[in-house]
């Protein structure tokens, strides 16, 4: 590959990202609004690059001034009725990520889950799905996939849905930038 290539590529990255992001429900992200501006408390969960993601989106949730964790991570309160756990598992059959989502719905959690296909059957199973559509040849061997590897199409459009998600929420409550970094880490 030459260095010169590099330019195509990006735009066929951006190609990508907006035809999946074209395709996400409006609705979906509406219900997801409001099962986090009803929740008491909100738990982040996802497993490698999806976990990261979820890490940058439960910070911006704090910045917000709503009381967010990642789920497992120090400090973490127990879970419990009332709460919302916020999922980032593409395949939505994530071992490690479905244990940690059955515990909290056995204490009356509801789940929001971004995943790149709507199934009711799947081992996660969720009040709210964010439907990605960023096909993945791993995955799904016989749908037109993304020439990128892996998850990564999930992954950026991941990124950008929290972001509008926040962004939405910031602009809905009119919460100042500067209130949000008085929020910020200061130990850093």
């Amino acid at each position: 590959m030459s260095v010169r290539e590099i330019p195509a590529l990006a735009r066929e990255i951006l190609d990508e990202v907006a035809v999946a992001l074209g395709s996400v429900d409006g609705n979906d992200l509406d219900a997801l609004v409001a099962e986090l501006e009803s929740a008491r408390k909100i738990f982040c969960v996802g497993a490698g690059r999806s976990g990261m993601l979820m890490q940058a989106f439960c910070m911006r949730l704090n910045h917000l001034g709503f009381e967010a964790y990642m789920a497992g991570g120090l400090p973490c309160p127990p879970v419990a009725s009332g709460d919302l756990i916020v999922v980032a598992s593409g395949s939505g059959e994530t071992r490690s990520v479905a244990a940690i989502v059955a515990q909290g719905r056995s204490a009356g959690a509801r789940v929001a889950l971004f995943t790149t296909q709507r199934s009711r059957h799947g081992l996660i199973r969720s009040e709210v799905a964010i439907v990605v559509p960023a096909p993945a040849r791993l995955v799904n061997p016989e749908t037109k996939a993304s020439r990128q590897p892996m998850r990564t199409l999930f992954e950026q459009v991941l990124f950008i849905l929290c972001e509008s998600v926040v962004w939405g929420l910031r602009t809905k409550n009119d919460i100042a930038e500067e209130d949000m970094a008085r929020r910020h880490a200061n130990l850093e």
